[in-house]
């Protein structure tokens, strides 16, 4: 074929008409095709998610919020509440609340009792150190009365939160399979995080913020969170990390609203929100087959002025009626007790639970099967008058040592009426409340501790107004030593457990060995499993000549964790009660632990030679002689044990 034929015959194969399609039509998709690129089309933005999930996962992008973590202190077998598990509430706090430190076992034991108490800052003991909590003295006195069992009360109470905090953590607390909840609540249901007049508000649906807070177990979720909170900041202003800390106490941060009206509509988004958490955290609990005791929640009435004043603009209506309340209390105090109760709840600064709160718990109780507590029915009970005042509270809603009693008093009884949940009691093994109390181990610090922080409190806001609140911690002066250490405390500037050690130091140096054992006892009480408080306390006690008092704290730190010097005590101590056969394991495992100690070296001779097995009492002889020749009564004890000089 010629050019010009082979020429005519691309240009019949490739030319069109007009119109015509110039490239060669594609096959229809099968149906198996077709689903398979709609299924990537939409799964591939799953897979993205997917893929920074595990990746901010793999990075612990916001850290462990976890309701539990582990306690390597304590070993690989307990639990104890986690330390960053506040953040959920309080993302812009670098030192959010946090739980007290309860441990409990990983394994749960046949026969048990575990309890996990859920609430707010006086269920966690504030102001004072762990060992103020009212669940501690809950446990003390169950664990009296069921020698049987091993009884477990977890403290998850944390300062500034609400319902929405007991409702979050009701699922995780169910994994941890407890026998019963209580329930502490109340006050913070406005302008605890989350709440209703909070600064943290995410609005007046329940059901939205409880959505919210589960969706916050994704990491993703957070990145999505912190990266909108930056820009709305940067857009609208807010308060930063550093001013939430700037301020001296956390009620001054948490409040959004302070004018709560009673029946307002912010007032009843409250209440709603109160009513339905609970519901839904009570529910989850009794499905999961666990008691549940809830219980009012009493609060200052007599002694506590209104903060109505305090609010912008100022409102003086529940003022009014509290100071007809005072007027009237002499002489009728039931009419007093109504007006105290009626001021509260007219008041707009909401610091206290109001009293339809108290119809809410029993209304929840009833319909749930839960158990109701009459806590602020035993508190008016205990009060003057039958109105509750400062011989229970510190200021407003926190109670003093003998109100957290008294709290612990009113759930152990309700457990009792609920015959222990089918354990098997012996109350001939109850102590009586006293004993409770001094068992609490608070010593004149920890009261001093929560003398400043009560001080620091109601010097500000809303206590007083913004033009007459003070200065506390920057221009209070300390007295002595010990009040220096408990203002250092309260301020944030010195751990409690450093501050005990170091006044327990001075007291053993200025011969106080009572003081000092108490101030370790305190630290006992909080960290019993920690060794090394038990340990200080019976050197104490032996610094003071009083072996037999120091043994058994030697004995239960050794127990905990042998210490080479603990160990050599109690050979020293058995060696003083004419056993040595007790004293050579001591000084064995002094040895163990320590090769090179000479003293131990030393008093081993001695205990071999007592027991009459003379070949290791010289053996042990001659070892000393070689690493410390001149120790002092060495030479004469080898020669009563028959080795001449070398």
């Amino acid at each position: 074929m010629g050019r010009k034929a082979r020429e005519k015959s691309v240009r019949t194969r490739t030319e069109s008409k007009p119109g015509e399609e110039q490239t060669r039509p594609r096959a229809p998709l099968t149906p198996a095709k077709a689903a398979l690129f709609l299924f990537i089309t939409i799964a591939f933005p799953f897979l993205v998610i997917g893929l920074l999930e595990a990746g901010l996962r793999i990075a612990n992008y916001g850290g462990d919020t976890s309701a539990f973590q582990s306690a390597p202190a304590l070993g690989s077998g307990y639990l104890v509440p986690g330390s960053n598990v506040g953040r959920r509430y309080f993302p812009q706090e670098r030192f959010p609340p946090s739980p007290p430190g309860d441990a409990f076992l990983v394994t749960k034991p046949a026969h048990s009792l575990r309890i996990f108490v859920l609430g707010e800052s006086s269920a966690a003991g504030f102001p004072y150190p762990p060992n103020g909590t009212f669940a501690r003295v809950l446990e003390d006195a169950l664990t009296d009365v069921l020698p049987r069992d091993t009884v477990e009360v977890v403290n998850m109470g944390m300062a500034a939160t609400n319902s929405y905090t007991i409702v979050d953590l009701a699922g995780e607390v169910i994994d941890q399979r407890p026998d019963a909840v209580v329930i502490y609540g109340g006050h913070n249901e406005y302008y605890g995080a989350l709440g209703a007049g909070s600064t943290e508000t995410l609005g007046s649906h329940p059901s939205f913020v409880r959505l919210y807070l589960n969706l916050q177990r994704l990491k993703t979720f957070l990145l999505l969170r912190n990266l909108t909170s930056s820009v709305l900041r940067l857009v609208r202003g807010g308060r930063s990390a550093r001013d939430i800390e700037a301020d001296a106490t956390r009620m001054e941060s948490v409040v959004g609203n302070q004018r709560i009206m009673l029946d307002s509509k912010a007032y009843l988004d409250g209440v709603d929100q109160y009513e339905s958490n609970l519901r839904v955290a009570v529910g989850k609990f009794r499905a999961a087959g666990i008691a549940v005791f809830i219980g009012s929640t009493p609060s200052n009435l007599r002694d506590l002025t209104p903060f109505g004043p305090s609010a912008i603009p100022p409102d003086s209506t529940a003022t009014i009626v509290f100071d007809s309340a005072r007027e009237v209390l002499g002489r009728d105090s039931v009419r007093a007790a109504g007006l105290f109760s009626r001021a509260r709840d007219l008041d707009v600064i909401r610091f206290r639970a109001p009293g339809e709160f108290q119809s809410v718990v029993q209304r929840v109780a009833r319909d749930t099967k839960a158990v109701y507590v009459p806590v602020a029915e035993g508190v008016a009970a205990a009060s003057r008058y039958r109105i509750p005042g400062s011989e229970i509270f510190l200021e407003h809603v926190h109670p003093n040592q003998g109100g957290y009693v008294l709290l612990a008093r009113m759930y152990f009884d309700a457990i009792r009426r609920a015959n222990f949940l089918g354990r098997t009691a012996d109350m001939s093994r109850f102590a009586g409340w006293d004993a409770y109390t001094r068992r609490m181990k608070l010593t004149d610090l920890d009261q001093r501790i929560a003398y400043h922080t009560i001080k620091t409190v109601t010097t500000r806001w809303p206590f007083v107004p913004v033009s007459k609140q003070l200065d506390y911690r920057g221009t209070y002066k300390p007295v002595d030593f010990m009040d220096s250490l408990a203002f250092t405390v309260s301020r944030g500037g010195m751990p409690w457990a450093r501050a005990k050690s170091m006044l327990a130091e001075r007291y053993v140096a200025s011969g106080e060995t009572d003081r000092a054992v108490a101030e370790y006892e305190g630290l006992m009480r909080d960290e019993p499993g920690i060794e090394i408080a038990w340990r200080l306390a019976g050197r104490a006690l032996l610094s003071a000549n009083q072996p037999q008092s120091a043994k058994p704290y030697l004995e239960r730190a050794y127990s905990l964790q042998p210490n080479k010097l603990t160990a050599f005590s109690l050979g020293i101590i058995a060696m003083q009660e004419k056993k040595p056969e007790r004293g050579i394991p001591y000084f064995e495992k002094a040895l163990e632990l320590d090769p090179s100690m000479t003293p131990a070296m030393y008093q081993l001779s001695l205990a071999y030679a007592l027991t009459r097995d003379i070949n290791r009492a010289r053996a042990m002889a001659m070892r000393l002689s070689q690493v410390a020749p001149e120790y002092p009564g060495l030479a004469g004890w080898m020669k009563v044990i028959g080795i001449g000089p070398r």
